[in-house]
């Protein structure tokens, strides 16, 4: 297994909101990293305006941000050049991008 680069691990956490992962712990499961990575990673996707930190009483959850959706469709219009066999999302999440 080969490590990720940081361009890949930012896709993954962008992939796991688009799937529907809000909260901090299913992001950081989904994108296979430790809390203090997961952390330094979404403060930057948040400075970058790709994604969205939304803070109630009881909870913090994260959403794309029409930036991010953008960055997400362009990675997938790239892959599917690539690898025309290949889908990671479900069809239903595939095909708004």
């Amino acid at each position: 297994m080969t490590r990720r680069s940081q361009f890949e691990i930012y896709l993954d956490i962008l992939k796991a909101v688009a799937e529907g992962k809000k909260k901090p712990t299913h992001i950081m499961y989904r994108a296979n990293l430790s809390w203090t990575r997961l952390k330094k990673y979404l403060d930057f996707l948040i400075s970058q305006g790709l994604l969205k930190e939304i803070v109630n009483e009881t909870s913090t959850t994260f959403s794309l941000t029409q930036k991010g959706r953008d960055v997400i469709g362009y990675y997938r219009r790239i892959e599917r050049v690539l690898y025309p066999k290949k889908r990671i999302l479900p069809a239903e999440v595939y095909a708004q991008y």
